[in-house]
């Protein structure tokens, strides 16, 4: 296909991806480049800043919005990057050394504590959730978030929560199901800290089938208000479900026969998403046959359908 030598041992190296490594470090490093020398200054455009850093260096143990000492020579620090942003942009920048540090729990630990003394609950709420990305079934998770999951503040507790379901997904920890399933059912409890309980359970539960995790999320999603019912967030309760299910086929029946009975408002959708989980990667003709025809009917807006 090439006839000059060196080129063919080019090729060779592609097709044989000996030079991806090299390729992408180059990528991160052209990334990394373009970010500095681009003027930041709006909330969203350091949050999408944020987001790219994190991933670019996944893992590395450092980078040059986070882990910048405040005595860098560049004039930087974690903190005037941090107030850089606001409200949920502070969140994802305390969580994101989480992604930065991954699996190094030590030092994470330690470059994070100072943000759970803030005064600034996202900030808070960040440093949760950066403790649940940075672990995994790690004891040090669960003594430093389990003291959160009850506070007053939603973002603290959905930090909380949601630094629980990553540290344990997938670990069928039974003293997480303990902590956040009397959530699902607490009539104080407001929807969004309902909603993201269900989907930790459902990463930490993910494709086991639990029927305790499965009849706590059947029974606070029978337990919500008409107007509840309407609001965005009560489709994560489904889906919580439905990740307990995930690429479990014919053991969803007896939990989708269940939800036929939900409210016509979120029964749908619900079938939907029980279906689609169960289903996943399995390449079932005849389900996707089915989801097909359903992507093909016309929603009736005046009836509320929202599937």
């Amino acid at each position: 296909m090439v006839a000059d030598y060196d080129e063919r041992e080019v090729m060779q190296e592609i097709i044989n991806s000996a030079k991806l490594s090299e390729g992408y470090l180059n990528l991160a490093r052209y990334i990394i480049r373009a970010s500095a020398g681009t003027s930041v200054d709006s909330a969203r455009q350091n949050l999408a800043a944020t987001f790219v850093n994190a991933f670019v260096n996944a893992g590395f143990g450092q980078d040059k919005l986070m882990t910048v000492p405040s005595d860098s020579s560049s004039g930087g620090s974690a903190g005037s990057w941090l107030f850089k942003n606001k409200e949920h942009g502070k969140a994802s920048a305390a969580a994101s050394l989480g992604m930065i540090l991954l699996r190094d729990v030590d030092s994470c630990l330690a470059q994070i504590d100072k943000y759970f003394h803030s005064n600034d609950n996202h900030i808070i709420a960040g440093a949760l959730l950066g403790v649940g990305i940075v672990n995994n079934d790690c004891d040090p998770a669960l003594a430093l978030l389990a003291d959160y999951i009850d506070r007053e503040d939603s973002t603290v507790r959905i930090g909380a929560i949601m630094g629980l379901g990553l540290a344990y997904a997938g670990s069928q920890n039974e003293q997480i199901r303990e902590k956040l399933s009397p959530i699902l059912n607490d009539p104080k409890a407001p929807l969004d800290v309902i909603a993201f309980t269900a989907i930790s359970l459902g990463l930490v539960y993910v494709g086991s089938c639990n029927e305790e995790v499965a009849q706590s999320i059947i029974f606070s999603l029978m337990d919500q208000s008409e107007a509840e019912l309407v609001e965005p967030l009560i489709r994560f309760l489904p889906l919580g479900l439905g990740l307990l299910y995930l690429g479990k086929q014919e053991r969803v029946e007896a939990t989708a026969e269940v939800s036929k009975t939900f409210n016509e408002k979120i029964r749908k959708y619900c079938d939907m998403t029980l279906l689609s989980c169960a289903y996943a990667r399995t390449g079932n003709v005849l389900k996707v046959q089915n989801l097909l025809g359903h992507c093909a009917q016309h929603l009736e807006k005046d009836k509320g359908e929202t599937h």
